[in-house]
């Protein structure tokens, strides 16, 4: 059928009719096409990933063997590598030493689940068994298949200083074992004519310990393949040392699977929910179809004028700036100019006919009551531009009246976006810490207010006071980038420790706080502070290298201790001071007598800044000697208070308040010029030693001060020696290495102190340049007693005499000691036995009573 306009212009057909013979049919075979497509996809994707993870616990299955092979030939080249296993069981195996004294026993069972540790002989025999860690006799070759050829493997590997290891066949199941021969480890130990003895390490792959490996990579159940195994079941062959093989096998996962399972019923149901869809959305479209004909050719009658209108209108908009847009009496957008598409993206069309609301991110009613009274002030709203981003726009209106009734609204849109985002951004910078994104400290005082003022009886407000340890360092030796990566991460690890409603900020530098909500028991709190420690001490990587720190917590609770922000945060402090006082990595909760204790330490502090002011100290020496002569050759500088109540105070009672405050460095400082001055009258080139503590090394005026003492005294820089302690190296990077040539270079001498007790390794040693090692009087003290401690002390003396060092051992108080160490070739000797520490004037005296040295 069709039908006439009533300018009786060209007939149109009706548009339900197009719909039914063009439209309808094509929507449905479109629909069934895509739901076909969509099943044969989801088939195929979930066949594909099916093989995927199969391919995958392959690879998985491959490395987790891998794996073990790697971590038993580390392990095994650990112990065959070593002075004391090659002096201990090559060729004669000393029981008490590998056994009893568990050097090579029953703790590899414990630790590392080896459940056999075999040690074999060149001549083949089984020298030394323990099995699950029990001593027992043996034969290696009858216990594991194969173990001839890896023999051969392991002397061969020796040449490149590795260990080998292999699947054997023993005691009737697979076993993962590793083999390395015993070497000196590169010490100087004679080494024995001839080949040497074998040590092995054997993990037993029972079904237990298969299933555990593959725990480790997500494989579940993986198991020797015996006969009976299913085809399709998915298998690994892996070659035996005596040339068989063995095959594993596993349950494989199979998301694919279970993705249809889950997809294809959902699928159907869409697929019915789609046709209903469709067939009642055909007849709406029918109904409205007809309808749009009716309405036709009314509309066709109105189109001429309503385009004049339109085109005058455009003429205006598109001079104008901002977007203008128009609205019925409902809010719904009847005109949009150009600007409006330029500055947020979307068409015009799509949105005319919308309410304005749609288009707006905007509450209904206030929309609707700004409509009413446009002329009080501009709206501002917000949007969603076509690429997704909310943009900011002001809104001014005007109602349009016709025939005195309400008919639309027209008016004007500013975009504001940049100009809101700079607001906003301000706001946030106020509030947050521009590095790690938490609250500031401004924010967690608005914080502390709002929630302290809130507090209802019964509830708490946990603050923690979160300081960093060893932070510093990170700064100093890799550089602010490196601290900032740390301070971000730990930020992220504070997050995921707290709860909805809880705060976490950052005051400033290595400082954090965190505010908590329902904890006041001390169990919960316990707990948290040790999760949080342990965190924050896991390590941070930076450019491939670990970064470790570690954290301290003080704990106040509100109201129990305070009741107010700037009171609590004080309280937290305090108790943050204690934590770092108990040695760190460890949390207190704030008690009472906490400020009694800070107010003592403070009053310390101050008498000891005083003392340093008003010089109460004075340097004691106490002599150093040359074992054989016993001459005098030096003196070590240390330092007395002389306090005005409690009287003459060792070191020990005052220098680690002098470190823990900074106030070392000016101590340190008097000490050095004191000694300096004071060594000037000792005769010849008697030496004075003078400690520098890990805080001078930091001390940029630390050289010239040192240049300074010897410049003004006239002292030689051969009669210095300054003396570092080992544990202060641990700590220390290139920058301290680099201080320390420095200060060599001047001809000052070094020494490491307390020498044995900070487990440096030998490589930073070597490179360090020290002249002296002093050996730390822990172990001169029981070398007439302890064997284990006059090895480690012989041990140290053949040390410095192989890196050319002169050695000093500390603490001699007998005689007995003085022998031992003059028969083991101690160069230097000192302590009590000899002389106490005196002061100047009576070290000067006996100086001057003793012969001339040659």
């Amino acid at each position: 059928m069709q039908t006439l306009l009533p300018d009786d212009g060209p007939v149109k057909p009706k548009a339900s009719s197009i719909f039914a013979r063009r439209i309808l049919p094509g929507m449905v075979a479109l629909l069934v096409i895509a739901l076909i497509v969509a099943a044969a996809a989801l088939i195929h994707i979930a066949r594909r990933i099916d093989q995927d993870a199969l391919q995958q616990s392959h690879f998985l299955v491959g490395k987790a063997l891998q794996a073990q092979h790697d971590w038993m030939n580390r392990s095994i080249v650990d112990y065959a590598f070593w002075g004391d296993a090659y002096m201990h069981l090559n060729r004669q195996v000393d029981l008490d030493w590998a056994y009893t004294q568990a050097n090579l026993g029953p703790s590899l069972y414990k630790d590392f689940d080896y459940e056999v540790v075999l040690v074999i002989s060149p001549a083949g025999d089984t020298a030394y068994a323990v099995v699950r860690g029990e001593l027992q006799t043996i034969d290696g070759f009858e216990f594991l298949h194969g173990l001839p050829q890896l023999l051969a493997r392991a002397r061969e590997a020796v040449e490149e200083e590795s260990g080998v290891s292999a699947l054997l066949w023993a005691d009737g199941q697979p076993a993962l074992v590793a083999a390395a021969a015993l070497t000196t480890g590169g010490t100087d130990i004679d080494e024995d004519e001839g080949p040497a003895s074998i040590l092995l390490f054997v993990d037993l792959l029972d079904a237990e310990r298969l299933a555990e490996i593959g725990e480790q990579y997500a494989i579940e159940h993986l198991r020797l393949a015996p006969d009976s195994t299913p085809t399709d079941d998915p298998r690994i062959e892996r070659p035996l040392e005596n040339g068989s093989t063995i095959q594993l096998t596993w349950t494989p996962a199979q998301p694919g699977r279970l993705l249809l399972w889950v997809t294809l019923p959902i699928l159907a149901a869409v697929a019915l929910g789609l046709g209903l869809l469709a067939w009642l959305l055909i007849r709406h479209a029918l109904r409205s179809l007809h309808l749009l004909d009716i309405s036709y050719a009314r509309l066709a009658a109105s189109r001429s004028a309503l385009a004049e209108s339109e085109e005058r209108f455009r003429d205006v908009a598109e001079a104008a700036s901002d977007w203008i847009w128009e609205t019925d009496a409902q809010a719904r957008l009847t005109f949009l100019s150009n600007r409006f598409r330029q500055i947020t993206g979307h068409e015009s069309s799509q949105w005319l006919g919308r309410p304005l609301l749609e288009l707006l991110i905007s509450d209904s009613a206030a929309l609707q009551n700004w409509l009413q009274a446009p002329q009080v002030a501009p709206l501002r709203s917000s949007y969603r531009a076509a690429d997704g981003c909310e943009r900011f726009c002001r809104l001014a209106a005007r109602a349009i009246h016709q025939d005195d009734k309400l008919v639309g609204y027209r008016g004007t849109a500013s975009d504001i976006t940049e100009e809101t985002k700079a607001q906003a951004r301000v706001q946030y910078l106020s509030q947050h810490d521009a590095l790690t994104g938490l609250p500031n400290r401004s924010r967690l005082r608005d914080y502390l207010d709002q929630n302290l003022a809130a507090l209802r009886s019964g509830s708490a407000l946990t603050l923690l006071y979160i300081d960093l340890d060893r932070f510093k360092p990170v700064n100093d030796t890799l550089g602010h980038a490196a601290g900032d990566e740390v301070l971000i991460g730990v930020a992220s690890r504070l997050r995921q420790h707290t709860r909805d409603g809880d705060l976490v900020a950052r005051l400033g530098g290595d400082e954090f706080v965190v505010a908590l909500h329902r904890m006041s028991e001390d169990t919960d709190i316990d707990r948290l502070c040790n999760r949080i420690i342990e965190a924050i001490s896991a390590p941070f990587v930076y450019e491939d290298q670990q970064i470790n720190i570690g954290a301290s917590i003080g704990v106040a609770l509100a109201p129990d201790d305070a009741n107010q922000a700037n009171e609590l945060l004080r309280c937290a402090d305090i108790a943050l001071y204690q934590a770092k006082d108990a040695g760190r990595g460890t949390w207190r909760a704030y008690g009472r007598e906490m400020d009694q204790r800070l107010h003592e330490r403070l009053q310390r502090e101050e008498a000891l800044r005083v003392a340093i002011a008003e010089q109460q100290l004075e340097v004691y020496y106490q002599p150093r000697y040359l074992s054989h002569g016993m001459q005098i050759i030096g003196a070590e500088a240390l330092v007395r208070w002389n306090h005005p109540e409690r009287g003459l105070l060792l070191p020990e009672q005052f220098i680690p308040l002098a470190e823990e405050t900074g106030l070392i460095i000016p101590l340190g400082r008097w000490v050095l010029h004191q000694a300096c001055s004071q060594a000037t009258r000792w005769p010849g080139d008697t030496v004075v030693s003078v400690n520098l503590s890990p805080l001078q090394l930091h001390d940029d005026r630390l050289l010239d001060e040192i240049a300074q003492a010897l410049g003004e005294n006239d002292l030689p820089g051969k009669r210095l020696e300054l003396e570092v302690t080992e544990s202060a190296l641990l700590r220390e990077t290139q920058g301290t290495l680099d201080q320390l040539k420095r200060i060599k270079a001047l001809g000052v001498h070094l020494a490491v102190d307390d020498f044995g007790t900070g487990y440096s390794s030998l490589t930073s040693l070597r490179h360090y340049p020290f002249d002296v090692i002093k050996i730390d009087n822990s172990f001169v003290a029981g070398i007439g007693q302890s064997m284990e401690d006059h090895s480690i002390v012989r041990a140290l003396i053949e040390l410095g005499r192989g890196l050319q060092m002169r050695v000093t051992a500390e603490g001699v108080e007998t005689e007995e000691q003085l022998r031992l160490l003059k028969d083991d070739g101690c160069t230097e000797v000192q302590g009590f036995h000899m002389s106490h520490p005196m002061p100047a004037d009576e070290l000067q005296r006996l100086l001057s009573q003793l012969p001339a040295r040659d």
